[in-house]
């Protein structure tokens, strides 16, 4: 494998670990959900969960796709990735509110805490 490939894999399996830690951070709010307001709103939970995981693994393996590169090829990737995880958090919430109805509350619960699952990530994982 190349120094690019294997740059490239270690940012993909960095960007996997920061998001396992935000549906770990999610699970809590997902089973309060559950316990608390039954099937439909862990659902909603599980959901927001995922928005945030998925949108930060299609931002970090766009930012990593260019392997090792000069800074303009790493801007243009960061910017990329930036406008692809907000065009997949647009629609995605878009498709759980008004094509899925799943409910609001939960579903923003589940948004948040795996959101502030990264910013845990960002002080735990040392690659």
């Amino acid at each position: 494998m190349s120094v690019t490939g294997s740059h490239r894999e270690r940012g993909r399996r960095l960007v996997l670990r920061y998001a396992a830690l935000q549906m770990g951070a999610a699970l809590p709010v997902v089973l309060a959900a559950l316990v608390l307001s039954g099937a439909a709103a862990a659902k909603a939970a599980l959901v927001g969960g995922l928005v945030v995981a998925v949108g930060n693994v299609v931002f970090g393996w766009t930012l990593f796709q260019p392997g090792i590169a000069p800074v303009q090829r790493y801007a243009r990737a960061l910017y990329a990735g930036e406008v692809l995880k907000w065009l997949w958090v647009a629609g995605a919430l878009w498709g759980a509110f008004a094509v899925a109805h799943l409910r609001p509350l939960p579903l923003l619960a589940g948004l948040l805490a795996a959101q502030a699952g990264f910013w845990v990530g960002i002080a735990v994982i040392r690659d």
